[in-house]
This record gives C-alpha cells, structure tokens and sequence, in this order.
C-alpha cells in the first residue's frame, strides 16, 4: 500500500511540486493582502480618529477665544470710557438745563429735543462713567454749544473706538491661539509617534519648560492693545468723526439711511488710514502698532504682565527669548497680510450694521406705540424716511455703546462677530499650517 502511494507520488511529482507551491504562494499572497487590508484599516482608522482630534481640538480653540474675549473685555472697555467720557458731558448738559430752570429762564434756542434728550436719551449705566468728575470740575466752562459739539465727538469716537478695538481683539486672539494650539498638538503628536525612550523625555521636559515659559510670555501681548494699542484707534477714529461731522449741528435732522451714509464714510476713511499705513515701507502698519509693541518695548510688556518670579526664569536662558520671537513673528506675518484687515474692515462693517438696525428697530417700537394695527403695516417703510434730531441719534449709538461694552454670554453683537466664516477660515489657514 506504501510503496503505491510512493510510486503514485514519485510519478507525480512534478505536479505536486507545482500544486504546493502554487497552494503555498496563493496562501502567503493571501495572508499579505489580508494584512495589507488590515493595515490599511487600521491606518484609516487612525487617520479618522486623528482628523477628529484636529476638528475637537479646532473647535475647542475656537470656542476658548471667544470666552478669553469675554474675560479680557472689561479692561479693553474700562479705559475707553475713561477716556470719552460721555456720561460727563450729559450730566454737564443736564446742569445747565436745571440751573437754567432754577433762575427761572427760557432755554434760548435749544427747541424742542436737544435738553430734553440730554436727560432722557443718554444713558450713565456704566460703571466708569463718573471717574472723571474731579478733573472736569476743574476745566474751564464750556458753552452749551461746546458741550453739545464734544458730546457729538466723543459719543461717535467711543462707538467705533469700541468696535475696532474688540474686532482687532477677536482677530488677535484667533491667531494667538490658534498658532499656540497647532504647536501643541504638533508636538504632542510628534512625541506619540516617535515613542521616545526615557532618557530622552528628560530632554523633552527641558524642553516642554522652555515652550511653555515662551507661550506664556506670548499671550501677555494682548496687554498691548488693551493699554496702549487702542488709543492709536481712538486718534485716527477721532480725526475721521471730526471731518464728517464736524459742521453737521446736533439739531439736524437726518433719517437713519442718512446717518448710515455719514457713518460709513467715516469708516471708509478710517480704511484708507490703515491701508496708507500698511503700505507705508517706512512704519509698522497700524494693525501691527495697535497690537505688537516695538522691540525695545518688548520687555516692558513682560514687566507689566508677569511677577518677578516668571520674569527671573524667562531671562535665565536665551531659548526663551528666541522661541518667543518664532511666534511673534509668525503673528506679526498674519497681522501685516491683507486677509486681515479685509476680515478687520468686515467685523467693522458688520458691526456697524447690527448697531443700526437695533437703533431702527428701537424707533420702529417707540412708533407702534401711537400708532394702531392698521398702521403698523406700512410703518417700517415710512420709518425710512422719518427724520430725527442728530441728538437722538447719538443717544441711541451711545446705548448701543454699552451693549458692546457687555461681556455677557448672551451679547448678540459680539458673538456674531466672533463668529463670521471669515474669521473661521482664517482660523482654520492658521491651524493647518504645519509647515511653520
């Protein structure tokens, strides 16, 4: 029986060589592809899984911009208000009609609205209106007509001081951190893939300290803008309202179409302005200037943000020094690109246009209380054309003010603007560039 299968395979051998090997090759070529799947599979798994990260990762950072936002806006506003201090002129204002009144004396030219919005239009509702009660005590008397032209100045100046500053903020703030969080998850990233042995994460924890002292040092630069960078702003805001509105009398009469037209020509110059100054080879743009102090000032930032302590470490060893200027000056490259301050001019624009149709929905309600139902139909269009007194207007944009000086949650204003795809995207350019 043996020696027939012996024979059996000694004549066919050939053939059971070839079917051996042929099953043998198609065994192993099938366990590669099955591996070559498997780890294909596993690939796209990572990958999704590393995708979704990134996306978790990219919201989050998103989401904590705009609550840093929040947390830094009353120091952005506080020295602002400070500064235009509208509150005061309207209790100044308020004190002349009452004495006036006292004497028993007809307020001469004043007609029907400019007092009488003095005192019940102009709102005092924020904390820092009366903190320069002293020193106006001390300034020489001004007339009613000079009082009612600087409350025209100022109430204007604090309006868009106050848009541009939060809108560079927001813009600062999106970069900031965005370059921060795509460095981290770089090199969280590098170090789960490397799987670096023990005696080199002595190396990285040296070396985590010296990034970690550097990005602290980063995000003090904020101080910037909030000290010192709004105040730039706040002049060449200033200049503009003058050249716009400085001949139109507070008692003019304007709908709201008309005073969108005077604003928006004062944004346009403010545009040009800070366009002039990009192009200028000579200076720091005023986007930049606004929010990067010079070099040499670089150090005064540190001392005005951090202890001694922080300060003792960070000059104790050159690196720091050195990878605080990588990112700045990555910071530096976005801020002077002109995608921002097209975004910076559209924050603005749409800011502008949010405050407007709050101010037009707000005369739209003070009408539907006059009027009957019959009315209310035909009352937004004839709204349009209604003309009010310039005073009642700046009394509005001053409410309005406050609304932007609001860190609450549920600011419609501010979260819009925070939230502009425009923004997003460029978030999204700063996040993915890992060729930095």
């Amino acid at each position: 029986m043996f020696q027939y299968w012996r024979d059996l395979a000694r004549k066919h051998r050939r053939k059971i060589v070839v079917t051996t090997g042929v099953v043998t090759v198609s065994y192993l070529i099938g366990r590669y592809v099955t591996n070559k799947v498997n780890e294909f599979q596993e690939r796209l798994r990572e990958e999704n899984f590393a995708k979704e990260q990134v996306k978790r990762r990219f919201k989050q950072t998103q989401s904590d911009c705009y609550m840093t936002f929040l947390s830094l806006l009353p120091v952005l506003v506080e020295p602002i208000y400070e500064e235009l201090n509208v509150e005061q002129i309207t209790r100044d204002l308020q004190n002349r009609r009452t004495d006036k009144s006292k004497k028993g004396q007809d307020v001469v030219g004043s007609g029907p609205g400019l007092s009488t919005v003095a005192s019940e239009d102009f709102p005092s509702s924020y904390a820092g209106a009366d903190s320069n009660d002293d020193n106006n005590a001390t300034q020489p008397m001004k007339t009613k007509t000079e009082l009612w032209n600087t409350l025209k100045i100022e109430s204007l100046t604090r309006f868009l001081t106050l848009l541009y500053s939060e809108s560079l903020l927001i813009i600062f703030l999106h970069l900031q951190l965005n370059v921060l969080s795509r460095k981290s998850y770089f090199e969280t990233a590098v170090k789960l893939a490397s799987q670096r042995v023990s005696n080199t994460l002595q190396e990285d924890d040296e070396e985590e300290e010296e990034n970690t002292l550097a990005e602290q040092a980063f995000l003090s630069f904020s101080w910037w803008l909030l000290n010192k960078g709004w105040i730039q702003l706040k002049n060449l805001i200033q200049d503009s309202i003058e050249d716009v509105f400085g001949e139109i009398n507070p008692r003019q009469e304007l709908t709201i179409e008309e005073f969108a037209t005077l604003v928006n020509a004062v944004q346009q110059k403010i545009c040009k302005s800070i366009a002039s100054t990009a192009a200028d080879n000579t200076t720091q743009g005023l986007i930049v200037s606004s929010l990067l102090p010079e070099p040499d000032l670089q150090f005064f930032l540190l001392q005005q943000t951090n202890d001694v302590g922080f300060l003792s470490s960070f000059n104790a060893n050159l690196t720091h020094t050195e990878n605080l200027n990588k990112l700045l000056m990555e910071l530096k490259d976005y801020l002077g690109n002109e995608q921002v301050s097209s975004i910076l001019n559209l924050l603005v624009t749409v800011g502008i246009s949010k405050v407007l149709d709050s101010i037009f929905a707000d005369m739209v309600l003070k009408r539907k209380a006059i009027v009957n139902n019959e009315d209310q139909k035909m009352l937004a269009n004839e709204q349009k054309l209604t003309k009010v007194k310039l005073a009642s207007l700046l009394a509005a944009v001053t409410k309005q003010s406050n609304k932007l000086a609001s860190n609450s949650l549920d600011n419609d204003i501010l979260y819009t603007l925070n939230n502009l795809q425009e923004l997003d995207d460029l978030s999204a350019g700063v996040y993915s560039n890992f060729e930095v």
